[in-house]
């Protein structure tokens, strides 16, 4: 396992994500239902492993209170960041004081804990003027040693071009992938070095369907807790043909590329998720970490651009996700 250093602490450079881990009473939309059991297996497997950073929200289904069940006896040991301003999938987002307050004493509850590693606010409009409120009250909640950092999801990479004018985020995270390159098109990891903040890739496997069991499926069926559910299959089909590309090019499996091109560049770490132990053995594995070279990024960039060319179909939520 490879970490990074931060304020005199070691981050597991792969944070895993919860979002899987929902619950099988849950009524949120993410993957296939898992039972208790496999999501302690996970858990388990992860921290096995040398994992110490996790990331979850309140609108995560139980994942923060099996998190919390889970890290009990170790809580110290370990790294959580998860969001506020997002109650429900298919509500607005809501950054008033009052709404943080709440739910970051509700996050506290969850995990078990009297503190929060990460608070970061998701996925924010910059022109949303009651971030400024949430943003005084998480430093409210600092100063009371409830939270040790405050970051920012971003809803799209671009928008840190104006969030960060707002404040000066610990903790950013944004999707970065093989067929996402937006950080890049907006020049944001100058940025980011510039503003020595620490920089989270997700969707580095672009919601499991960059990987070899995905792209050589000839049908695509999701069950109805599968969010994935929510994309129209000519999207699913048109990253599968793209990533198939890339492959090709590669001459690698699909997932071992995306994890070498999400360390090619200047991510403090990657965001993974995961259902089954296989997955985080395989985010684990010593080839992931070598860099791509720079006549095969050439490659991939074009080809991205060419995936680029027509607008990207958005799933269906009320709210920017």
């Amino acid at each position: 396992m490879q970490y990074f250093n931060y304020n005199n602490n070691k981050y597991s450079k792969i944070c895993l994500g919860t979002w899987s881990l929902s619950g099988s009473k849950s009524n949120v939309k993410s993957y296939d239902k898992l039972s208790e059991k496999k999501i302690y297996n996970l858990l388990d497997e992860a921290v096995s492993n040398g994992i110490n950073f996790f990331d979850t929200a309140p609108v995560y289904g139980d994942s923060e209170k099996f998190l919390g069940k889970f890290i009990r006896n170790f809580r110290e040991k370990i790294f959580i960041a998860s969001k506020v301003g997002c109650k429900s999938f298919n509500q607005k987002l809501n950054f008033e004081k009052k709404f943080i307050s709440n739910q970051v004493n509700k996050i506290l509850s969850n995990l078990n804990s009297d503190y929060i590693d990460i608070i970061q606010l998701y996925n924010p409009d910059p022109s949303d003027g009651k971030i400024f409120q949430a943003i005084e009250e998480l430093e409210n909640l600092k100063n009371k040693k409830k939270i040790i950092n405050i970051g920012v999801s971003l809803n799209r990479p671009d928008d840190y071009l104006k969030i960060r004018k707002m404040y000066k985020f610990n903790f950013v995270q944004c999707n970065f992938n093989v067929l996402d390159q937006r950080l890049i098109d907006y020049d944001i990891f100058k940025l980011i070095k510039k503003d020595g903040v620490r920089l989270m890739g997700r969707t580095i496997l672009n919601f499991g369907i960059f990987t070899e069991d995905f792209i050589k499926k000839k049908k695509i069926n999701f069950s109805k807790h599968d969010h994935r559910i929510m994309w129209k299959k000519e999207q699913i089909n048109r990253w599968k043909y793209y990533a198939n590309k890339i492959k090709k090019i590669s001459n690698r499996k699909i997932e071992t590329t995306c994890y070498r091109f999400g360390n090619s560049f200047n991510l403090s770490g990657i965001i993974v998720g995961a259902t089954k132990p296989q997955h985080i053995k395989q985010s684990l594995e010593k080839k992931n970490y070598l860099k791509i070279n720079n006549n095969e990024l050439k490659k991939i960039r074009h080809i991205y651009k060419l995936f680029n060319s027509s607008l990207l179909d958005r799933p269906n939520y009320k709210i920017k996700t």
